[in-house]
Parts: structure tokens; C-alpha cells; sequence
């Protein structure tokens, strides 16, 4: 296949991303990639645009050029690296940035379980949210206040007594 042919496969690949599943028993961005994927993207995102061979130096010892070549085609299928031609290689960037991306992913997540499990995830993101840090809980709840005034994201009305509370 040419590179121009490459290169308009690239262009209609879907929406970032083709990702559809969520592992529980992982951290991070192993979550949601298989561990190497999840090195290649944290090292793309790193250097904005790179080479294979820049990635697989960024790796470090032990990496492998073509297995990192694989991973990042593979991730290129999946919608969430996009590459074009320079000069007689290939150089990668990621689709959306980092923090675009995990917003998405977290999006999809809470969604999925909103869907399914209703009341019981909701009480659990709020008791999960009190066991992890008490800040994010009053963080929701300033949220919650000020999506009820009107003004989603914005800090709650000074005066309000449940943002007073959550302080």
C-alpha cells in the first residue's frame, strides 16, 4: 500500500477511539490500553509527534523497534494515533490530547455505569469520593450547586449555604 493510500486510510479512520473495554484490575492508562500501548501513548503525548524509532528510544533498553512499530499501527487502527509521512518515515501523534482523552474515557465510564447500575453507582461514587479524598466530594457538591443555579461548572453563589458547607 502507498503512503498516500496510508495516509487517506488515516484520514477516515472514526472518531477517537475505538476502545471498548475498562480494566478493572489495572492503573492508569492500562486501564483502557494493554501496558505497552499505554507507554507508547504516555511517550507520543510526551513529544507531541515522534518516530517509531524516537518512541522506541524513549522506551528505553529492551524495546523493541518493530514491536513498537506494531503497537503504534495498532493504535493507529484503533483510532488514537494518526500518522503521516516525513521524509522516508512515518511519524505518530495522538488524535486528542491527553486530558481530552481522559476526559472521553472517564465520560464513557460513568455513563456506562449510570446506564446499568443507576442509584447503586451514583451512592457509590459519592462514598468512594468520601474514602478517597473528602476534597472531591465537596468539589461534586459545589458542581451539583451550581448545575441546580444554572451555571454548570461554575463555583457555587457566594451565600448558598450548601456551598458553605462543602468548605
Amino acid at each position: 500500500m502507498t503512503a498516500s493510500a496510508l495516509n487517506r486510510l488515516d484520514e477516515r479512520a472514526a472518531e477517537p477511539s475505538s476502545l471498548h473495554a475498562f480494566k478493572l484490575d489495572r492503573e492508569g492508562l492500562a486501564r483502557v490500553f494493554g501496558e505497552l500501548e499505554a507507554t507508547v501513548m504516555d511517550a507520543v503525548w510526551t513529544q507531541g509527534e515522534a518516530s517509531v524509532l524516537q518512541v522506541a528510544d524513549a522506551l528505553g533498553d529492551g524495546s523493541h523497534y518493530k514491536t513498537v512499530m506494531t503497537v503504534m499501527n495498532r493504535l493507529v487502527d484503533k483510532g488514537v494515533l494518526e500518522r503521516r509521512r516525513r521524509s522516508r518515515a512515518f511519524v505518530y501523534r495522538a488524535r486528542e490530547t491527553r486530558e481530552a482523552f481522559r476526559a472521553r474515557v472517564s465520560q464513557r465510564v460513568v455513563e456506562g455505569l449510570l446506564r446499568d447500575f443507576g442509584d447503586v453507582a451514583v451512592a457509590q461514587f459519592v462514598e468512594t469520593l468520601e474514602g478517597v479524598d473528602p476534597r472531591l466530594l465537596a468539589r461534586l457538591r459545589r458542581l451539583v450547586d451550581a448545575h441546580e443555579g444554572g451555571v454548570p461548572g461554575a463555583p457555587p453563589r457566594s451565600g448558598d449555604a450548601a456551598g458553605k458547607a462543602g468548605e
